[in-house]
């Protein structure tokens, strides 16, 4: 069987060649067992600081494609995934740039989801350079799941960063949506899975390192103007409004996206002091 692996890419050359170093050896040994053929679609959006030459040169095998900086995240990864389509794969791993791979991470992502039929999104946990759970499988309301030690747990909605989503969830649902510029994308495949009848589950255990994010955003940061603020909440790395108010719509329904509305608007109004 054959995995696509999707990433994007922009300016972290130093990271993105530690996730590949990360990955290879587990997609090596998956190779020479026989049981798995991995390819590896990055877009690479924009970079100017030489990713793209940097994993070409250490992994010719890898496809590259070209996005012109204003892609993103989620359309990044609309981008690798629409290039990967005509191999037919069997399986496509998302994969950020920025998380390392613990050992056995790609092999327990196929047994899940060969104990699941091949039928559900199976999500990786990550956790912190402190220990902390970062990202992975989620509830509705956003909190993250604690992955059991050793059988998969249910989850509404989950982080793209280790996510195996396998050819029968893409025929039934497709791609992340292009409407989402940068985040959201990966929330809402899990909604638009779980409303097509399909599951998601988070696989047994710690598969990767990936911290997160530190601070607080900029449009919550009292040190920034009000109009600074709300510019950073508009921005593709901010909470866009026609994005969070589809999103919200398709999560929760007019009211709670009216809510969450008025909510984001608050808190750009009354920030975190510091």
């Amino acid at each position: 069987m054959e995995a696509a692996v999707l990433m994007t890419v922009h300016n972290r050359k130093d990271k993105t060649l530690a996730c590949l170093y990360s990955f290879m050896p587990q997609a090596v040994s998956l190779t020479a067992e026989g049981r798995f053929a991995f390819s590896i679609w990055m877009t690479d959006d924009g970079c100017t600081d030489g990713t793209a030459d940097a994993v070409v040169s250490a992994f010719p095998h890898v496809h590259i494609v070209k996005g012109d900086g204003n892609l993103y995240w989620n359309r990044g990864m609309c981008a690798a995934w629409s290039a990967s389509l005509p191999s037919c794969p069997d399986f496509f791993l998302w994969l950020n740039d920025d998380i390392l791979l613990k050992p056995g991470a790609l092999q327990t992502l196929f047994e899940i989801s060969s104990a699941m039929g091949h039928k559900a999104i199976v999500v990786g946990t990550a956790e912190g350079s402190d220990g902390t759970l970062s990202y992975g499988g989620r509830t509705r309301k956003g909190r993250i799941i604690v992955p059991d030690r050793t059988i998969p747990v249910g989850c509404d909605i989950f982080n793209g960063n280790l996510v195996l989503v396998p050819r029968h969830v893409f025929d039934r649902i497709g791609i992340l949506d292009h409407f989402y510029t940068h985040g959201f994308g990966d929330y809402d495949y899990g909604i638009r899975a779980e409303k097509a009848g399909l599951v998601s589950v988070v696989a047994p255990g710690v598969l990767a390192v990936c911290d997160r994010n530190p601070g607080i955003p900029v449009w919550r940061d009292s040190s920034y103007r009000l109009r600074e603020r709300y510019r950073a909440l508009s921005r593709p790395v901010g909470r866009p409004f026609r994005e969070q108010f589809v999103y919200d719509i398709r999560s929760g329904g007019l009211l709670w996206a009216v809510f969450h509305f008025i909510s984001l608007n608050l808190k750009v109004l009354f920030p975190v002091m510091k």
